[in-house]
């Protein structure tokens, strides 16, 4: 569960506000994002990834196969700000997770960074079992590191 929560947070967070709002500043290229979550049992999961961004939209198309998310809701919140709202649902017939993400994004006017922070709420439901539900406190940081040094995936 904790792999598809962190999936989905990092293919989603960030970059998914720039594909949107062709009024936030956008450089393509290699971008490294750095996220924490802090879990409602009081644990801390960290990641590190980077991606190759060619458009902003690379960065929330790299869907995994097993989950279906609708579509982003983005909403101007003042100050260069971007409120992101996403809902996906995953898993097998066994086990289905869905997952409610509501961030805060700010970026830089020259379109190489932005900082991101917000909530995210994953019920996951197995058969015969009432749902387990976990609510994500989350602050990620996007930086654009250079040109890429391998092609933007599709």
């Amino acid at each position: 569960m904790k792999v598809f929560m962190v999936s989905i947070i990092v293919g989603f967070c960030g970059c998914a506000a720039l594909a949107q709002n062709p009024d936030v500043p956008f450089k393509p290229g290699e971008w490294k994002v750095n996220l924490t979550m802090v879990l409602n049992n009081g644990k801390t999961m960290n990641s590190q990834t980077q991606l190759c961004l060619a458009n902003p939209e690379d960065a929330w198309q790299q869907k995994r196969a097993d989950q279906v998310c609708g579509p982003v809701q983005l909403t101007p919140a003042g100050s260069g700000a971007i409120r992101v709202q996403i809902h996906c649902k995953g898993g097998a017939s066994q086990i289905v997770t869905e997952m409610h993400i509501d961030m805060l994004a700010h970026f830089s006017s020259n379109g190489e960074s932005y900082t991101e922070s917000g909530t995210s709420t994953s019920s996951t439901t197995i058969l015969g079992r009432p749902p387990l539900v976990m609510n994500i406190a989350t602050k990620e940081q996007g930086t654009r590191i250079g040109a890429c040094t391998t092609p933007a995936k599709p």
